[in-house]
């Protein structure tokens, strides 16, 4: 999903910006788009302790201004280039501080890995990946867990039209893949190997379906498709219902690296 070739977006035109109501019920909880002026907490709450920088491959610590700096103006830099909000803050009400983080990706394809199709209708398939944190001050309360859902449900795939939308966690991240499950998501591929220095774990960058079986080492896979047929476990290769239009793909990846079945999610992984 692009804007059209030099076409420059406003804050005020822009889509997805918010605010949402994901609960209005205690606790209550909102997603709105992240400004420059939720960098003190942002800050504030990365520094709390290791748990955001522990599960994710691109989170520094100590965590400084400028890194938040740096995270927002791409966040802001999204919206201009296509007229979509892509970064949320989460908020307790809905001019609140920022208690935590929700993004979307939309992937990008090129020669080597282009973009997905239908593979009978040939019609291109918007994908996205998820992420989010949540400050330890508000874990515990189920509201990481409510705004995945909202966030795959009501903007990639209603708003935005996605036709598939992907998380990936650590695998030993077990409080990620949960959220990832509680919003609905479906355990595509498990996978460990070898080390990175931060974390003893190795990071994969993303592949296209048809070669999962050499990406996310380390890594739990989990997608929502806007329609999830059924699986066919007993063909001798491992099976994916692949998107939105009554399609499937079927991936020729070991049936030892590439379980199916539902396991628990995570907080912000990119």
């Amino acid at each position: 999903m692009t804007a059209s070739t030099g076409t420059t977006y406003t804050r005020k035109s822009a889509k997805c910006m918010g605010p949402y109501t994901v609960s209005a019920q205690d606790p209550s909880l909102y997603l709105s788009a992240v400004e420059f002026s939720d960098i003190p907490e942002m800050v504030r709450i990365l520094n709390i302790n290791k748990d955001v920088y522990n599960g994710s491959a691109l989170f520094q610590y100590p965590y400084l201004e400028s890194h938040a700096q740096d995270r927002i103006q791409k966040a802001h830099d999204t919206v201009t280039a296509i007229g979509i909000n892509t970064h949320w803050a989460m908020r307790a009400t809905p001019e609140g501080p920022l208690i935590g983080w929700a993004h979307l990706h939309f992937d990008h394809y090129n020669d080597k890995h282009p973009q997905p199709v239908h593979p009978v209708t040939g019609e291109l398939l918007t994908v996205a990946d998820i992420g989010y944190w949540l400050s330890p001050e508000h874990t515990g309360k189920g509201l990481a867990a409510r705004v995945g859902r909202f966030l795959v449900e009501e903007i990639a795939l209603k708003d935005m039209g996605c036709d598939i939308v992907r998380a990936v966690s650590y695998t030993e991240n077990w409080p990620s893949r949960k959220v990832a499950e509680r919003a609905g998501m479906e355990l595509e591929l498990e996978r460990k190997s070898i080390l990175i220095p931060k974390l003893g774990y190795t990071m994969a960058n993303f592949q296209d379906p048809w070669a999962k079986h050499h990406a996310w080492r380390n890594h739990a896979l989990f997608t929502r498709r806007t329609r999830i047929g059924t699986m066919f476990p007993g063909l001798g290769i491992a099976t994916v219902a692949f998107a939105a239009y009554l399609g499937y793909e079927y991936v020729t990846a070991p049936k030892e690296t590439h379980h199916h079945g539902h396991s628990a999610e995570g907080h912000d992984h990119h």
